[in-house]
């Protein structure tokens, strides 16, 4: 996630602390503002702003977070450490020894699979406590800005249609009817329409459904491969591609679950 400068306030500008529903040991703070930005606090940053990056369209932050160490696992690594130091210095002593080279050469090769070897552990050690989190801004702000929604009111959606548009007035959460039923109106789509009725139809290529393409992009949420899409949808990966960047059916959100 990129940082730009420290922010400023906008006039009527309210910011909430992001409570994460996890536990973590970053000593940082993160912050969403009711026009839709999000700014962190930690030893390096008094506030920055975070540059979102973009999914169908969408503003999303992605974030790393990390669970607390599990001492007892990494007091044995470092113990591992240790010895490869160890050896180290037993192969520097070689060397001041003079040593014959097969016996200092069997002793750097030893000490370079050990390198490998306590290297690849640390990472897992470190795989294991990391959390990636992620986000949809305009959920965010829906979140801490809005009226709580109702069970049936999954979705969130842009009065205007623009989805950088994420100020909370613009803003309101929706059931996947009146989401579907308001995205009907969107000038976007009025236009994808009138596009359509002038491209000839591929009778090779099916038709998708409003509910297979929500279906498609949690797929693609969730990170399924795209060949396998392919065979299940019985579409091109080009059209995938163009769904995936918000192309084509750009106004369908996935749902959540």
């Amino acid at each position: 996630m990129i940082k730009n400068h420290v922010s400023t306030n906008f006039f009527g500008e309210k910011w909430k602390e992001v409570v994460f529903d996890f536990e973590h040991v970053n000593a940082n703070r993160i912050e969403v503002s009711n026009l839709g930005r999000i700014r962190s606090f930690n030893k390096a940053s008094d506030g920055n702003l975070l540059n979102p990056s973009l999914i169908n369209g969408y503003e999303i932050i992605r974030l790393k977070f990390f669970k607390a160490k599990n001492e007892a696992s990494y007091k044995k690594l470092h113990t591992l450490q240790q010895g490869v130091f160890k050896l180290a210095k037993d192969i520097k002593q070689l060397k001041i020894n003079k040593e014959k080279k097969v016996t200092i050469a069997e002793a750097e090769k030893l000490l370079a699979l050990s390198k490998k070897i306590v290297s690849k552990k640390f990472l897992d050690a470190a795989k294991k406590r990391t959390i990636n989190y992620h986000s949809l801004i305009h959920r965010l702000v829906a979140t801490y800005f809005l009226s709580p929604p109702t069970e049936q009111q999954t979705l969130v959606g842009h009065k205007d249609y623009e989805k950088l548009n994420n100020k909370a007035s613009n803003l309101k959460w929706m059931t996947p009817e009146e989401n579907y039923a308001h995205q009907q109106k969107s000038p976007f789509v009025i236009k994808e329409k009138s596009q359509r009725k002038r491209v000839p139809e591929n009778t090779k290529v099916a038709k998708l459904s409003i509910t297979k393409v929500m279906l498609l992009k949690k797929l693609l949420n969730q990170g399924k491969p795209i060949k396998q899409l392919v065979k299940q949808f019985k579409i091109t990966d080009t059209q995938i591609f163009r769904i995936k960047r918000g192309e084509n059916w750009g106004s369908i959100q996935a749902p959540l679950s």
